[in-house]
């Protein structure tokens, strides 16, 4: 299968992939996971999964989980889904989800970071949220002057990182809506 489109965010060079098809099937399911804490507490969080399996015109057939992208699809539908494969790997995750009949178009969050984020993505973000914390208490503290530098930082990468999102979901979108 051949790239339709590429785009750069960051100095990183992404391929973009999709495919097409009739919504044969739609399975729905939850996954609930209950933890007992030793004070006495106990919490839960549930996953839900939608997987749906989607036949091109030429018969050829995929299944591909959506939970996450907020896309409703049902038998029938039109759906194509779009993936992205950094630099020269062979595969990537899929990224965006856009129903051809509802008009819907949802992107799932985690692979849109895992492609766009910089190096060590989840470290600069707990490293910054830790400059920001500095900043606000020393804003709260009462000096003004110390707390700028680190919550303009914080606010600048935050910045940054949605600029790097922003540039693959239209990438995307526009790849779904040629489809």
């Amino acid at each position: 299968m051949a790239a339709v489109n590429n785009v750069s965010v960051g100095g990183r060079s992404i391929s973009i992939y999709r495919f097409t098809g009739e919504v044969i099937d739609s399975q729905r399911s939850s996954e609930t996971s209950i933890t007992s804490h030793s004070n006495g507490q106990v919490s839960s969080y549930t996953s839900h999964y939608n997987e749906i399996f989607l036949r091109d015109k030429d018969g050829k057939e995929i299944s591909v989980e959506v939970a996450s992208a907020g896309v409703p699809v049902r038998p029938g539908n039109t759906v194509t889904v779009l993936w992205g494969i950094l630099g020269n790997k062979d595969k990537g995750p899929y990224t965006t989800v856009y129903n051809h009949d509802t008009g819907n178009i949802g992107h799932i969050a985690k692979s849109v970071n895992d492609l766009c984020g910089p190096h060590l993505y989840n470290m600069l973000i707990i490293v910054f949220v830790i400059v920001g914390v500095i900043g606000a208490f020393s804003l709260l503290g009462g000096s003004i002057g110390s707390s700028i530098i680190p919550l303009a930082a914080t606010a600048g990468f935050f910045y940054w990182l949605t600029g790097r999102r922003r540039v693959l979901r239209a990438a995307m979108e526009d790849a779904a809506k040629k489809a």
